[in-house]
């Protein structure tokens, strides 16, 4: 069982739901142009006389800004704008429903709260960075993995491809996901939601809002998760005479709890600020740790808790018509608890085996470890209209790690390998000059970036007792270019190249408390990135409304970062080059009346090892190993109106996703029978949801299964993910 009592966090949870009615406020409905009619009465008189009165049927024009997701589309950027709003309703989490978007892959460990690894185009892991609402995901409250970030509170996803603007600050080498959230301005409301499932799962939100005349704004969201992840696993246990025999058995150390709180607050629109806000956040997961990378050992008592705790501020104001200022900075504190000290040696069925182990610890030595990090960083972005159609921009973003850890379980007279005190400080800066001309048909980006990376360590020598230091410094250049150009205005077609480079993360670099070792010699890699598509946006006759795009793509890379696995642990390594090649295309159909919908994309790239030299050379041209190379996701949505009553809706989605199989050691290895492969997947979904008006709240259930043909799935070689589930969902906005 989790160290924390269930019951009690649940209860800590509902308090939540108690906070005053002040904080609520219906979000902010973004401004479109529509047409509305007034009456307009005129005194006439006629022949005889006699006045009479008549009414005119004028016109009224209300004009909005444009939506700024569709603005985003339209601009040079290699950019996927993805709408969630209709996923907020499912059971689905936030990384299910990513996986079903062309370009990207999400590989997990098991089910909620497990271990994930994101690639886009090729790339993975730390190469992609992630934001909320333009501020790092390591910043924030979510620092489990995507899994853990609320659907319900993600109104978009903006994915960037290879070439990542200046304005987030970020040394991606892959590209970036931006999560826009629902920042409710204006009003007050809220909603509040809960989901249960099989496997004993539980996941609930809350998002309360306020907002009045004066400015003043305050929005509060909370979630709290569990999932016991019991699901049915096909394994092995040994027989009375010790002959393996297979064995179906539940997971019984696999749960995972995770609850957090987020509150904003702040002022919009004054004359010193065009936004200023304050965000202070706390989150805290538990996780039971079931087996190794492969499955083939279970544990029966490991343990990974992790605490974080944070401040972030933003700061907006037109200096001047031409200048504009953003500054968003903040702090965090990230604590990690790892316990491994188990003395027993346990078998799939839950029980204990009769030898003891020769030295505590599952997995590895025994550890009762802590680690502290603190972090702090910075965006300043500074936007300067230099004429009609010409822009310059500049940013710079510092961020700043520290973290020092400790063995617990040590005896005090034993040198702790531990105790260790480890910095690095990032810098990433940008200058952006756009241009737009043949009235916007054209648009092009130019920018430069640098890049600079400073860490250090010092850990203890044994030999000689005392602390030996390890420092490196890191300092690059890079550029790229986009081009758009507007065929028709739903047409467009855009080039894009950035010559980026990645500064190895804090984990890549320094290990984690869980299963990745340190490697201090680590380098920074660099890519030359290209990217070709042809886009639909806007497109809408008397058929429906069309979307469609396609994008090929190179990333040709130098010191690629992997990740190495090396028995019961991990250890990130670079390949000496490398180079991603591969294709995209997606489309997507929906009827006038939106009662019929129809998605679908697919992606093929090869990741290929170029290495003459180090480790990887021996399997140069060999496709990198233990990596999907195909994916292809389609989805079919009904709808009806007025089903039982007024303003009712009914839905229905299915959706369908295909990964190819793949090879978990490099094709140079072994004979053709002898290979190791990741079999072909095929996984589907249902979910019907239906909404109703009721007063003046909307209030929807949905009815979701997932892994519907109950089909044997693994994302890693060896681990089984869970069968066919069954969940359910009530979500009220009001």
């Amino acid at each position: 069982m989790l160290r924390r009592s269930t019951l009690l966090k649940t209860r800590n949870f509902i308090q939540i739901f108690q906070l005053p009615s002040r904080f609520a406020c219906i979000g902010a409905l973004l401004l479109i142009q529509s047409f509305a009619w007034a009456e307009a009465v005129k005194s006439v008189t006629s022949d005889e006389g006699k006045e009479y009165e008549t009414k005119e049927l004028e016109t009224l024009v209300i004009v909005g800004s444009k939506d700024e997701a569709f603005e985003l589309e339209q601009s040079a950027a290699a950019v996927d704008v993805i709408d969630l709003k209709a996923d907020q309703k499912l059971t689905a989490d936030l990384s299910e429903v990513l996986s079903r978007e062309p370009g990207i892959g999400i590989r997990r460990m098991g089910g909620l709260g497990s271990r994930e690894r994101f690639s886009l185009n090729g790339l993975r892991d730390e190469q992609i960075r992630f934001f909320i609402d333009g501020i790092p995901l390591e910043m924030s409250g979510y620092t489990f993995g995507l899994s853990t970030i609320p659907v319900n509170l993600v109104q978009r996803a903006d994915i960037y491809h290879g070439v990542v603007p200046i304005e987030l600050g970020a040394d991606a080498l892959g590209g970036a996901v931006n999560f826009i959230t629902d920042k409710g301005q204006e009003g007050t409301g809220g909603s509040i939601s809960h989901m249960i499932g099989d496997f004993n799962t539980r996941r609930s939100t809350l998002s309360l809002n306020y907002a009045d005349d004066s400015g003043f704004f305050s929005r509060l969201n909370g979630f709290y998760d569990y999932s016991e992840n019991n699901y049915e696993v096909d394994v092995t246990i040994p027989s009375r005479l010790g002959k393996k025999v297979p064995y179906k058995a539940r997971r019984f150390h696999d749960a995972y709890e995770g609850q957090g709180i987020n509150v904003d607050f702040g002022y919009r629109k004054q004359s010193w600020a065009d936004l200023f806000q304050v965000s202070l956040y706390s989150s805290e997961y538990d996780k039971e740790i079931q087996h190794n990378v492969s499955m083939s050992q279970v544990y029966g008592e490991a343990t990974v808790e992790r605490k974080s705790y944070g401040l972030n501020l933003k700061y907006k104001k037109r200096l001047m018509d031409d200048v504009s200022l953003s500054v968003t900075g903040g702090a965090s504190e990230i604590k990690t608890y790892f316990l491994d000290i188990g003395e027993k040696i346990y078998l799939w069925n839950g029980e204990e085996r009769t030898e003891e182990v020769p030295t505590p610890g599952e997995i590895e030595d025994a550890c009762k470890c802590s680690y502290w990090r603190n972090n702090q960083y910075a965006i300043i972005h500074l936007d300067w209209s230099l004429a009609e159609d010409h822009t310059l921009d500049f940013s710079s973003a510092p961020t700043k790690h520290s973290q020092s850890s400790e063995n617990h379980y040590l005896p005090s007279n034993l040198p702790d390998l531990l105790d260790v005190d480890r910095d690095m400080l990032s810098w990433v800066s940008g200058i952006n000059y756009t241009l737009d001309i043949f009235d916007n048909k054209l648009q092009n980006q130019f920018f430069i970036k640098h890049y600079s990376q400073e860490r250090g360590s010092a850990q203890l020598n044994t030999s000689t007792e005392s602390n030996k230091n390890h420092e490196s410094n890191v300092e690059r250049m890079g550029w790229g270019n986009l081009v758009r150009y507007k065929f028709l205005d739903w047409l467009l077609g855009k080039v894009s190249y950035e010559n980026a480079t990645r500064l190895p993360s804090f984990v890549e670099v320094f290990g984690n408390a869980e299963s990745i070792d340190a490697n201090l010699d680590l380098k920074e890699e660099s890519s030359d990135n290209y990217n070709l598509s042809l886009e639909i946006h806007g497109l809408n006759n008397d058929y429906g409304f069309w979307k469609a795009s396609s994008n090929f793509f190179i990333r040709d890379i130098k010191d690629a970062i992997v990740l190495k696995v090396q028995n019961d642990f991990s250890v990130y390594e670079n390949i000496a080059a490398a180079d991603s090649r591969g294709f995209q295309v997606s489309g997507s159909w929906s009827s006038l009346e939106e009662l019929l919908s129809i998605k679908a994309n697919y992606t093929e790239f090869d990741f290929i090892n170029r290495a003459d030299t180090g480790t990887f050379a021996q399997t140069k041209n060999d496709r990198v190993a233990n990596h999907p190379y195909k994916f292809i996701n389609t989805s079919l949505g009904l709808k009806w109106l007025d089903i039982f009553t007024s303003y009712d809706v009914l839905k229905l989605n299915w959706n369908y996703r295909f990964v190819g199989e793949f090879e978990l050691m490099p094709e140079s290895y072994g004979s053709s029978q002898s290979k190791i492969t990741i079999p072909t997947q095929e996984s589907h979904s249902l979910a019907a949801t239906y909404t109703k008006d009721i007063y003046s709240s909307i209030v929807s259930v949905t009815a979701e299964v997932q892994n519907l043909t109950d089909q044997k799935l693994y994302d890693h070689y060896g681990v089984q993910r869970p069968g066919r589930a069954f969940n359910f969902k009530t979500v009220i906005e009001f």
